[in-house]
Formats: structure tokens, sequence, C-alpha cells
């Protein structure tokens, strides 16, 4: 299977990612090419942004996941400078601006996040891109590979998916609430606090957002994140809402 053939089973189903601040418009179809939207970034610019992952394989079972361990499907992986040689031939091409990177978790949030990271540092010292980069940071990531992230990205991401350990459990019964979620994403804040970064690609700290689920498990789910929205303001970062819609099209 050549470079394109992986990325386009890679980047299928990301239209469902509800990444950047406003709703994106579809470059391309799923599944017809590598998934590039136009995508609205923090500072208003827009970009034609390709969405895609290190690899859909995946130890975890979330419910709402068309990516979930337990879902029948052909799977594909890129190696670090795989995916970044194969972003930087779009890049030169004209046909995507800038990269959103996620993964499948597999050998646990740690490896899976040095992964992301290889990509990310190929990307920006050896390939000598400049433009924008959405990194992940992936569930039980360690506090200098989330600095290391913060130190390469335009943007980071966590999602909580639950407003609770209670709910979270419904969706994602094998992640950990308040350990693997809510920590990172308070070190991501809490990085922010320090000076800007000199050894930064861009000398200073990238924005955050983090993201729910809502309508999966009830509705109730969408009153749990009501009440809990107030958090965000203490985190710093933005709310990105899944409509029930959405996640209607891919729980089984």
């Amino acid at each position: 299977m050549d470079s394109f053939e992986r990325l386009k089973l890679l980047s299928q189903q990301m239209d469902l990612e509800p990444v950047e601040d406003a709703p994106c418009t579809l470059a391309s179809k799923p599944g017809e090419a590598p998934f590039i939207s136009q995508a609205v970034l923090p500072n208003g610019k827009r970009i034609s942004l390709l969405k895609t992952l290190l690899t859909s394989a995946c130890e975890s079972n979330c419910f709402y996941c068309p990516f979930r361990a337990g879902r029948d499907f052909r799977r594909a992986t890129f190696k670090p400078d795989e995916l970044a040689s194969t972003f930087m031939r779009l890049h030169y091409a004209g046909a995507a601006q800038g990269i959103f990177l996620s993964s499948g978790i597999i050998g646990g949030g740690v490896r899976t996040q040095s992964l992301l990271i290889d990509s990310a540092e190929i990307l920006r010292s050896k390939l000598g891109y400049t433009g924008y980069l959405h990194l992940k940071i992936m569930p039980g990531a360690e506090f200098e590979q989330v600095r290391h992230a913060m130190h390469l990205a335009d943007r980071v991401s966590i999602n909580l998916e639950a407003p609770n350990s209670l709910r979270l459990g419904m969706l994602a019964p094998t992640k950990h609430y308040l350990a693997e979620l809510l920590e990172p994403l308070r070190w991501v804040e809490q990085i922010r606090q320090e000076p800007a970064p000199n050894r930064s690609w861009r000398r200073d700290w990238p924005s955050s957002t983090t993201q729910f689920v809502v309508g999966a498990v009830g509705r109730l789910t969408l009153s749990c994140y009501q009440r809990h929205k107030s958090f965000t303001n203490l985190l710093a970062c933005n709310v990105l809402t899944s409509l029930p819609s959405i996640q209607c099209r891919i729980l089984p």
C-alpha cells in the first residue's frame, strides 16, 4: 500500500473531529482523497488543513470512536518519517497548508505520544516546516512530553470527552479521567504560565482546546456539560462539542 493510500485510510472519519474554532468546510470528500478541510485558525486565518492519524490501530475501545479496538475495518500505520514526508508532498503541492495530527493508542499513551512528537520534530527540524501544526496530547502522556509538544505545535489538545469520571466510564471505560485526561490539560495551562520559550520554533506557547462528546449517553450529558463548562475558564481553553447527530453516525 503506497503512502497516499494509507493516508486516505488514516484520514477517513476525520471529518467527525471538529477541530479549530469554526465549522470546517470540506475541501475533499472522506474516502476519495486524504481528508483536507477549510479550517479557521485561532487568529481568524483560513487554511486548508490535513486531518489525519499516525495509526488507526488502537488498544482502547471508546464507544464513540470510529477507530475503536472492537470495530472491524482496514487499518493503516505510518512511521513518523513517512507521515512527515507524505504531508510535505501535499504541502509543497499546495493541497494542505497545515496539519492536525492525532493517533490511535498502541503500546500506551507515553509511547504513542513519543511517536507524535517524533513526527512533529521531523517536520520542524529536518524538513523545515513552519506552517500550522495542531498536535494531540495522548491520554496518559507525561509532563515533559506535554512540554515538548508545546514547543513544536501551534495548538495542542486533549479531549476530556465527559465532565466527570462517571460519564467517561460510559463512553470510554479504559480511560482514567483525572490522571490521564484532566491532569495533562492542567499541565498545558501550567506550562503556559511560564515565560515564553526561546527554544520553541515560534518563541511562544501554543493555544489549547478540549472536547466533550454530547448526546452519546443520554440527555443528562448535555446538562452535565453545562454545569461544568465554567472550569474551562480556569484552564483557559476552548470547548468543542460534537453534536448528537454526528455522534449517532459513529456509534454502533
